[in-house]
Protein backbone atom coordinates (compact mmCIF):
# COMPACT_ATOMS: atom_id res chain seq x y z
CA UNK A 1 0.00 0.00 0.00
CA UNK A 2 2.76 2.69 1.00
CA UNK A 3 4.65 3.49 -2.03
CA UNK A 4 8.08 4.98 0.04
CA UNK A 5 5.82 7.86 1.44
CA UNK A 6 4.51 8.38 4.54
CA UNK A 7 1.03 9.55 5.08
CA UNK A 8 1.34 13.19 5.27
CA UNK A 9 3.42 13.02 2.12
CA UNK A 10 0.72 11.78 0.42
CA UNK A 11 -2.28 13.80 2.27
CA UNK A 12 0.34 16.89 0.97
CA UNK A 13 0.60 15.43 -2.59
CA UNK A 14 -2.47 14.06 -3.29
CA UNK A 15 -5.12 15.73 -1.02
CA UNK A 16 -3.93 19.11 0.06
CA UNK A 17 -5.49 21.87 -1.72
CA UNK A 18 -7.82 20.12 -3.69
CA UNK A 19 -11.33 20.99 -4.83
CA UNK A 20 -13.79 18.44 -3.28
CA UNK A 21 -16.36 17.38 -6.28
CA UNK A 22 -17.83 14.72 -3.93
CA UNK A 23 -19.32 13.03 -0.99
CA UNK A 24 -20.37 9.63 -0.75
CA UNK A 25 -20.21 5.71 0.65
CA UNK A 26 -18.26 2.81 -0.87
CA UNK A 27 -19.25 -0.61 -0.03
CA UNK A 28 -16.52 -2.63 0.58
CA UNK A 29 -14.80 -3.77 -2.34
CA UNK A 30 -12.03 -5.65 -3.53
CA UNK A 31 -8.31 -4.09 -4.61
CA UNK A 32 -5.52 -5.94 -5.31
CA UNK A 33 -2.53 -4.37 -3.51
CA UNK A 34 0.95 -4.30 -5.17
CA UNK A 35 2.27 -7.13 -2.63
CA UNK A 36 -0.32 -9.32 -3.71
CA UNK A 37 -3.01 -9.01 -0.70
CA UNK A 38 -6.73 -7.77 -1.09
CA UNK A 39 -7.59 -4.38 0.53
CA UNK A 40 -11.37 -3.84 0.90
CA UNK A 41 -11.61 -0.18 1.60
CA UNK A 42 -15.13 0.78 2.66
CA UNK A 43 -16.88 3.99 4.27
CA UNK A 44 -17.87 7.44 3.22
CA UNK A 45 -15.20 9.46 1.74
CA UNK A 46 -14.73 12.85 0.14
CA UNK A 47 -13.57 12.90 -3.27
CA UNK A 48 -11.14 15.49 -4.83
CA UNK A 49 -10.87 17.25 -8.07
CA UNK A 50 -7.64 14.92 -9.42
CA UNK A 51 -9.61 11.84 -8.60
CA UNK A 52 -8.38 10.86 -5.59
CA UNK A 53 -10.42 10.13 -2.57
CA UNK A 54 -10.37 9.82 0.95
CA UNK A 55 -11.75 7.42 3.74
CA UNK A 56 -12.16 8.64 7.39
CA UNK A 57 -13.56 6.49 9.90
CA UNK A 58 -13.49 5.80 13.28
CA UNK A 59 -13.73 2.43 15.72
CA UNK A 60 -12.51 1.34 18.73
CA UNK A 61 -10.28 -1.44 19.85
CA UNK A 62 -11.86 -2.98 23.15
CA UNK A 63 -11.67 -0.02 24.95
CA UNK A 64 -9.31 2.21 23.13
CA UNK A 65 -10.97 4.31 20.36
CA UNK A 66 -8.97 4.64 17.27
CA UNK A 67 -9.52 6.97 13.97
CA UNK A 68 -8.34 5.73 10.89
CA UNK A 69 -7.65 7.59 7.10
CA UNK A 70 -7.03 6.26 4.07
CA UNK A 71 -6.13 7.35 0.67
CA UNK A 72 -7.36 5.94 -2.78
CA UNK A 73 -5.92 6.56 -5.93
CA UNK A 74 -8.47 7.12 -8.84
CA UNK A 75 -8.84 3.48 -9.37
CA UNK A 76 -10.12 3.01 -5.60
CA UNK A 77 -6.45 1.43 -4.60
CA UNK A 78 -5.36 2.34 -0.85
CA UNK A 79 -2.08 4.22 -1.60
CA UNK A 80 -1.38 5.19 1.88
CA UNK A 81 -3.19 5.02 5.25
CA UNK A 82 -3.08 6.16 8.71
CA UNK A 83 -4.64 4.64 12.20
CA UNK A 84 -4.07 6.96 15.25
CA UNK A 85 -5.19 5.67 18.97
CA UNK A 86 -7.48 8.93 20.09
CA UNK A 87 -7.73 8.28 23.57
CA UNK A 88 -7.29 11.75 25.97
CA UNK A 89 -4.89 10.11 28.92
Amino acid sequence: MNQGITFEQAFNKYILHQRVVGVGFQQPKPVLLSNGYYAYPCGYYTLYENGYRMIVSGASLGSTPIQEAMILDPDGVPIDRDTEDIRND
